[in-house]
């Protein structure tokens, strides 16, 4: 039987979303309207050009202030390309924790939620930009990305363990292995998608190699 921290995790999981770490700090109103402003100009402009090719020049440009106005909010250009990425994650966590509520199960969540980041594709193409940039040692958001993968390859993890059956998978496979596959595919198909999204529809190519998994689940019909 599951345990509500069980529920919990998985959701995690399903969200893509890494625990926040740090709180911003309560502002007023208007200071908080001209965050959402900022984070949402740099979300696009993260998207577009990624992370070197966007300037707090142009950022501030974008909002209507000026640079020493956009450095009051955030001190560096890596503490808004974090926000950014935590804002992004935080967004999935509040979808994940409705489904969750709806009884919805894992692989069922995950898929939902790819299609409902689908309908904006600026975010999508932010997380995939900067998830390729970041593969460099030296970029700003490389330990982000790196303890993201891990967090969500333990937190999927955990979530299928009462779903697949490890006695029939291939020797050697875990269900360590079907969760990166399933994150795996997640992750290319954004980039196929990206590069011609008139090819697929990202989440229901990534619901039928799940159907295609369904053998190695306890609860497959299989012939005795």
């Amino acid at each position: 039987m599951r345990t509500s921290g069980q529920d919990e995790r998985n959701q995690e999981a399903a969200d893509g979303a890494v625990p926040a770490r740090a709180r911003k700090i309560r502002a007023s109103p208007r200071g908080d309207a001209r965050r959402r402003e900022i984070l949402a100009a740099a979300t696009r402009m993260f998207s577009e050009r990624g992370f070197d090719g966007a300037t707090y020049s142009e950022l501030a440009e974008a909002v209507g202030i000026s640079q020493a106005g956009l450095l009051h909010h955030f001190p560096t250009k890596r503490d808004l390309l974090l926000a950014v990425l935590r804002d992004r994650d935080q967004r999935n966590e509040v979808d994940g924790r409705r489904r969750q509520a709806a009884g919805e199960d894992f692989l069922t969540a995950f898929v939902d939620i790819l299609r409902e980041n689908e309908a904006n594709p600026v975010l999508v193409q932010l997380f995939g930009l900067l998830s390729a940039e970041s593969i460099r040692e030296d970029h700003p958001a490389h330990e982000y990305f790196v303890t993201r993968y891990q967090q969500l390859v333990e937190l999927a993890t955990d979530a299928l363990r009462d779903t697949v059956d490890e006695d029939a998978l291939p020797e050697g496979a875990t269900t360590e292995t079907v969760a990166r596959w399933v994150i795996g595919a997640a992750d290319g198909l954004r980039l196929q998608w990206l590069l011609d999204p008139t090819a697929m529809a990202r989440a229901d190519a990534l619901a039928l190699l799940i159907e295609a998994l369904r053998p190695y689940f306890k609860d497959a019909d299989r012939e005795s």
